[in-house]
């Protein structure tokens, strides 16, 4: 009678947990500036909040920098996704108006003066900083080049065309919008402001087809 030989199953490999650590550092990071409003903490007080060590910050992140980069990166991936189905839907509308596109922009873009707070302060470290100020332009050109064609598209279907550069005039909408949210503490109806701004901006750089 024939011997069969059978080899041991090997042992399932243990599941790695380095995604789960810095999902958890980020989270603890963006919590200490929703309370605090600034980005000078140390890795002491990300690592405490998060319930990890030093060792497992420093296997995720090379400096606070870069987790609090992590954290505006995180929201701006949410914001674009949001922005996109909302001009999506107006680039797909059998009669788009003027007033759907602003909309779509308005309700894409986050009213959050969080989001922007994070962005200033990397800016700010970023003139001094030329890793961080690579990382921001780099992530920055990246979100305004995959919004230009949604917008331009959907502003060509009313019969709109930037008067500038397209690239030009996709920065100069997202920052009209910025700096109607920077003013939100001075204004009780921040969505009018931003509705203006946007759609103010809009039409001083289009013209009729």
């Amino acid at each position: 009678m024939e011997t069969v030989t059978t080899t041991p199953a090997e042992a399932p490999k243990p599941v790695r947990r380095r995604s789960s650590t810095r999902t958890a550092l980020i989270a603890a990071a963006e919590a200490i500036f929703d309370e605090t409003g600034s980005t000078s903490v140390s890795v002491e007080a990300i690592t405490r909040r998060a319930g990890y060590t030093r060792g497992a910050f420093y296997s995720n992140f090379r400096s606070v920098d870069e987790v609090f980069f992590a954290v505006y990166e995180q929201q701006a991936e949410l914001v674009f996704e949001l922005l996109s189905d909302m001009l999506g839907d107006a680039r797909s509308s059998d009669e788009p108006t003027l007033d759907d596109i602003v909309r779509g922009v308005v309700e894409g873009l986050p009213p959050e003066e969080k989001w922007y707070a994070i962005r200033s302060v990397l800016i700010t470290r970023a003139r001094h900083d030329e890793e961080v100020r690579m990382l921001l332009t780099a992530h920055t050109d990246h979100f305004h080049d995959t919004l230009q064609p949604l917008l331009v598209e959907c502003l060509a279907r009313i019969g709109l065309h930037p008067v500038i550069d397209p690239a030009l005039f996709t920065r100069a909408v997202v920052a009209a919008h910025v700096g109607a949210v920077s003013q939100s503490v001075l204004h009780a109806d921040t969505q009018r402001v931003r509705v203006a701004a946007v759609e103010g901006c809009i039409l001083g750089l289009t013209r009729a087809a």
